[in-house]
């Protein structure tokens, strides 16, 4: 088994449990619109919403975006990590591991949960929806993280919960961890995901520290 140094870490879904509120305010910002989607449709959009709107044929794009922003703003500053993340990133620092967190979230979002959290210097590179021109699953984002920890490809390792993420971590030529609890069936089919090759699925964040 690969020994893996730099650790790369999506937010959403992965480490912060936002997914059920972002999927929410997704869909009244949708119905505001006269567009209605299913779970698992709204959770492939996540990353690339502009995108999927478009698709959807949604008249005013930015008044969705801007919905959508408005309710979930109302529950993010609540918002927990799931079981057992604090603990396995105390682990890899721990191990001198070097972390990175990659989001397309712009980082007004993050950074209030990353202080409440106690995770401000848990990272040693944060990247957010302004730090690059192409988002995730464009290799880029994984591409600067890996430059500003100083790693290499052959040492890293990208932890997420997406098609996005998975798509990164292959174009940028890096081993994925696909984390799936449960409670993600109603946003992403498993099986579509495994398409996507990713180097180890996860039920529990508790196994990534049998892999790294």
């Amino acid at each position: 088994m690969s020994t893996y140094q730099y650790i790369l870490l999506d937010w959403d879904g992965n480490l912060a449990r936002t997914l059920d509120i972002w999927l929410e305010a997704c869909r009244v910002a949708l119905e505001e619109q006269g567009v209605f989607k299913s779970d698992e449709e709204i959770g492939a959009s996540f990353g690339q919403f502009t995108k999927y709107m478009k698709d959807w044929g949604v008249k005013d794009i930015q008044a969705t975006i801007e919905c959508a922003d408005r309710v979930a703003q109302r529950q993010l500053p609540d918002v927990e990590l799931y079981p057992d993340a604090l603990e396995v990133l105390e682990a890899l620092r721990d191990q001198n591991k070097k972390l990175a967190l990659i989001t397309t979230s712009p980082r007004e979002n993050v950074q209030p949960l990353l202080e409440r959290h106690g995770l401000t210097r848990t990272f040693d590179a944060v990247i957010t929806a302004e730090d690059t021109i192409n988002h995730k699953p464009h290799p880029e984002p994984l591409e600067l993280a890996l430059k500003l920890l100083g790693g290499n490809t052959n040492e890293a390792v990208m932890i997420g919960d997406s098609d996005k993420d998975l798509g990164a971590a292959k174009n940028a030529g890096v081993d994925s961890v696909l984390f799936y609890p449960s409670e993600h069936q109603k946003f992403y089919n498993l099986d579509t995901l495994r398409q996507l090759e990713p180097t180890f699925v996860i039920e529990d964040f508790r196994e990534i520290l049998n892999i790294v």
